[in-house]
Order: C-alpha cells, then sequence, then structure tokens
C-alpha cells in the first residue's frame, strides 16, 4: 500500500494535495529526484563535524527555481529553500536514517501537536534514500528570519554539558515553556537523545518576536547509537552527564512534572500537557508502521517507544 510521501496518509502515490501546499506551494513533485547527493556533495565535504548524530549528519541545500524540479544549490551562500540529508555515513542503521527523521517528525506535528519544519521523504536519482525539510528561516518574500540557536542565547562553551534544559526553558516565554515541555516529553518517548543546544533555536516572528521556533532534527538516535536518554540534564542537581561511566539518572513522570513547575507553567497547564501523552503508544507504533522504514526497523522503533513509556511510568 502506498504512503504519501509527505503526511504518510494511505493509497497516496506522492504526496497528497495537503503536502503538495506546505511543502512545494502546490507543485507537484516528484519524490524521486533526478540528482544524487554525489552532485551536491562536494560543496560541503572537508567541513568540520561533531560525533552526534546530528554534528556528522550531512547537509546539502536544494531549490525550486523553476516549474517543478528540485534542483540542488551549487552556491551554498545563495538563499535556498530547502535542506536535503542523505542516509548517515556510519552509525548502525545508517539506511535507515532519513525514514527515520521522517516518521519522528510526523508523529511530533500529528500525534502531539508540536509545530515542526514541513518535511518529506525522498529518494536520490539512484534509489538512494534522502530527507527533505522545507526551510523555515525564510519568509515568502525570500528575506532571512533571524534565528538564534540556544548554544548562542546561553553563550554555552559546549552545546551538551554547560546548561540545563531548565536554563533553557528560563529564557522562554510563557506559551514556549509549554510547548517545550511537550517537546522534551516527546523526545523522551521517542528516544532522541541528541537535542543539544544547537538543535533548539528562536525564530523571529512578523512582529519581530523571538519565539521558539518549528522543531527540527527529530529523530530516533537509539536507532544508530547507543547513547543517553537525553542530551542535556533536565535540572543541575540531577546530573545525569557526569554519573560514573555506566550509570544513568533514570528519569520519569514526576521529573517532568518539576520541570513544569520549576518553569512556573500552572499545575492544569502541566497535567493537560502530559495528559496528551496518555495511551498514544498504539497510535505512535501504528504511524511507525506505515513509515518508510523498514520491518526490522519499524519493530526495533516500536520497541524502543513501549520501553521507554514503561520508564516514564
Amino acid at each position: 500500500m502506498a504512503q504519501c510521501n509527505g503526511c504518510l496518509k494511505d493509497n497516496i502515490d506522492g504526496f497528497c494535495s495537503a503536502c503538495e501546499t506546505a511543502l512545494f506551494d502546490r507543485s507537484k513533485v516528484s519524490p524521486q529526484l533526478t540528482f544524487n547527493w554525489e552532485d551536491i556533495s562536494k560543496r560541503i565535504d572537508g567541513q568540520p563535524m561533531g560525533f552526534s548524530v546530528s554534528g556528522i549528519q550531512r547537509k546539502g541545500f536544494v531549490g525550486k527555481p523553476r516549474g517543478l524540479e528540485l534542483v540542488p544549490k551549487l552556491d551554498v551562500n545563495a538563499p535556498s529553500q530547502y535542506i536535503i540529508k542523505p542516509m548517515l555515513s556510519q552509525f548502525d542503521q545508517a539506511l535507515e536514517s532519513p525514514a527515520n527523521e521522517h516518521v519522528t517528525m510526523q508523529m511530533a506535528k500529528q500525534l502531539f501537536g508540536i509545530r515542526t519544519a514541513a518535511c518529506a521523504f525522498m529518494s536520490f536519482a539512484n534509489g538512494a534514500p534522502a530527507y527533505l525539510t522545507r526551510r523555515f528561516d525564510y519568509n515568502q518574500d525570500g528575506e532571512k528570519l533571524n534565528q538564534e540557536d540556544f548554544a548562542s542565547v546561553l553563550q554555552a562553551d559546549d552545546k551538551y554539558k554547560s546548561k540545563t534544559y531548565g536554563d533553557v526553558g528560563e529564557s522562554l516565554s510563557p506559551l514556549d515553556k509549554i510547548n517545550f515541555l511537550r517537546i522534551l516529553i516527546f523526545n523522551f518517548l521517542t528516544g532522541n537523545g541528541d537535542v543539544h543546544l544547537k538543535n533548539i533555536s528562536l525564530l523571529e516572528t512578523a512582529d519581530g518576536d523571538m519565539m521558539l521556533s518549528p522543531a527540527y532534527d527529530l529523530m530516533n538516535t537509539k536507532l544508530h547509537l547507543r547513547d543517553n536518554l537525553m542530551a542535556l540534564n533536565l535540572f543541575k542537581e540531577l546530573e545525569q552527564t557526569s554519573l560514573p561511566l555506566g550509570e544513568k539518572y533514570q528519569y520519569s513522570l514526576k521529573d517532568f512534572v518539576e520541570f513544569g513547575r520549576r518553569l512556573n507553567i500552572k499545575k492544569a497547564n502541566i497535567i493537560r500537557t502530559i495528559g496528551q501523552f496518555n495511551n498514544k503508544e498504539h497510535e505512535m507504533s501504528a504511524m511507525i508502521d506505515r513509515s518508510f522504514l523498514s520491518e526490522a526497523a519499524k519493530k526495533l522503533y516500536t520497541d524502543n517507544v513501549l520501553d521507554n513509556y514503561r520508564r516514564l511510568g
């Protein structure tokens, strides 16, 4: 059975009309690209890379200057409409990384109302999988919006160890604090251990305010490597990342309740936000099953979600 390459809706070959609008301004774009990763990789190969999944994940730039065809952006300094990622070059289950990120982003949006970057599962001309996301840091007129990640906002020396999620939350507006709590719980349940300070950003609104940007780089990192349950500590006194090797603080529901309390989120809003995740593991499993992951990867992902629901308690 065919699924939409955007929202995973059943019985769709390519993109449904809603995804054509959100991704391509109503153009009928094929999920089969006319170029390969090698056609753009020379523009970014050799740049410094980190050791996390997102840090080592290769990224290229794509535009749609005319007609229905997506084309590589050969000038990295020129505005681009899309970012494209090939499969991981290393780690376990590397071939699965585009489908992993795609289904995780779709679950965040569709099941939990998390604002995310529009995205699609694509294939290069040679059949290799690719993840495409529409950039949200440009407005409709092609003007660059101000975006600032929290490594910069908090003037952090280390994107993993120098700050906590509590530090991030204290810098947010009251509404964004609730949204941030929702994002953290989602990342915990989906096994995303790589939400460091550079993967959380503020974005300039049309009114000039700096608000939490759409979520990006969401994926189950446990499919690809053994990492911590979460990239940062929730609080300074729960130092998961500084415990002896092999020991990790086991976050539970009460910790997320305490996190919301410390951010001065009203108790009713904390309860409502956490309640959105009640009994959703079966819906998550169903969406994973409709994804472009292999059958083996679907099982690993679903088992991880179920394990994390048990951890949450």
